[in-house]
């Protein structure tokens, strides 16, 4: 189901993350690491274990359609209680109050929503308490944010935001489960003195980085990107082999070699 020349070269076990990890994957603009989220979410319903994906960048219907050429039907797995995908978009902030939930039976309608009208001092704690009632529901889940660069931009604090992903942290490790985080990483972002010190602080409680990143010397056909597999700093895996690698983006797949490895 997922990328079998990734599984390759992360050699997890079951070719799922190891529990009580956090996983964090940084990507920039040209560069989107969107095609990673559905390499862990196929393996992690393959391997029978559930997934609770909160959609903050795209709603349900995106993830159904990749998933679709991928060979898995998220929604066949969201019937099942398998999947379980939390609306983190549409109803972000005080300016998307009045947007319309979906019809609860509709095929695209999420499990649940992060609804800023259901706050009451803290918005980011009632999140926690609505994702915490599904992850102590689904012991041993994968519990995917995609991506947290988006609270950031919806004006958040970022004491706030660092808090909210730590606790999350803390809560998947008590269920003996696995956090997976995406955020953008760009080099122009440095000059922003906050969101430079987000993707640190992000980084820095972190047990594995993927880094995706554009080639240093341009477009080419063969080659759309390359990945670097990190060590992170809270790193307690002597397993996982720090490497850096080439992808191609196919209609349903992916293909990573090693670099200067062209692929046809």
């Amino acid at each position: 189901m997922g990328y079998a020349t990734l599984d390759a070269a992360l050699a997890f076990q079951n070719n799922v993350p190891p529990i009580n990890t956090h996983v964090a994957i940084t990507d920039c603009l040209k560069s989107d690491g969107n095609f990673l989220i559905h390499h862990f979410v196929a393996n992690q319903l393959k391997a029978n274990k559930p997934v609770i994906l909160v959609g903050l960048a795209q709603i349900f219907n995106h993830y159904f359609l990749i998933g679709r050429k991928l060979g898995i039907n998220l929604q066949t797995y969201k019937q099942a209680g398998k999947f379980l995908f939390i609306d983190g978009l549409t109803h972000l902030n005080e300016y998307t109050c009045e947007t319309p939930y979906p019809p609860s039976k509709a095929p695209t309608a999420p499990t649940d929503t992060l609804d800023y009208k259901n706050h009451q001092d803290n918005v980011l704690k009632s999140f926690y308490s609505l994702l915490c009632q599904y992850v102590l529901q689904k012991p041993g889940s994968l519990l995917i944010l995609d991506d947290i660069s988006v609270l950031l931009y919806n004006g958040f604090q970022l004491g706030q935001v660092t808090s909210f992903i730590a606790k999350l942290k803390s809560l998947m490790e008590s269920v003996q489960g696995t956090l997976l985080t995406v955020m953008h990483a760009d080099e122009e972002g440095t000059e922003d003195i906050e969101q430079d010190n987000f993707i640190k602080t992000v980084l820095y409680g972190s047990n594995i980085v993927i880094q995706v990143q554009p080639l240093n010397s341009g477009l080419a056909r063969d080659v759309h990107g390359q990945i670097d597999i990190v060590h992170g700093p809270k790193s307690n895996n002597t397993d996982i082999i720090a490497q850096s690698m080439h992808y191609k983006i196919l209609d349903n797949n992916v293909h990573f070699f090693a670099k200067g490895v062209s692929q046809m």
